[in-house]
């Protein structure tokens, strides 16, 4: 073959290399950058201590499927840990609610520096997924509508 045209298959080859693996990079940081579903704070506690911080989240992912809305408890030292294509945050999750905040009226507030409420009064109780009573060294009580 001639080494003129060696060169040239070497070249197409190596750019067509080049411009996958740039697609791939700016692909990946614009998933990370702009997450299809991500969750979105809406609200804000922190312990009386500052040694916890609550978070309400909430998450819609398209015009169908229904709102996710939970409570996130964490050492306040710690950032909120969010996946990163995903932009959803996993763990410290306590509470789970497929409604939207406002029309459940989800509230969280500190009664103590161990000790979280979650007031949610229009909360369906067919809805609520998740009501963990503890998290690390803090209690948690929910005043919920009842069953």
């Amino acid at each position: 073959m001639d080494p003129f045209a060696r060169n040239m298959i070497r070249g197409a080859v190596a750019y067509g290399l080049a411009m996958l693996l740039m697609f791939a990079l700016s692909s990946a940081i614009y998933l990370h950058l702009r997450p299809v579903c991500p969750d979105r704070v809406l609200a804000r506690a922190e312990s009386p201590d500052k040694k916890w911080t609550a978070v309400i989240l909430q998450r819609r992912c398209g015009e169908e499927s229904p709102f996710l809305t939970h409570v996130n408890l964490r050492p306040a030292s710690q950032a909120l840990s969010v996946g990163f294509f995903s932009g959803q945050v996993k763990a410290g999750n306590a509470f789970l609610v497929e409604q939207d905040a406002a029309g459940a009226g989800l509230t969280i507030s500190w009664t103590a520096p161990d000790s979280l409420t979650v007031t949610c009064p229009r909360c369906a109780p067919s809805f609520v997924r998740q009501t963990d009573a503890q998290l690390g060294t803090v209690r948690i009580r929910y005043e919920l509508p009842q069953r």
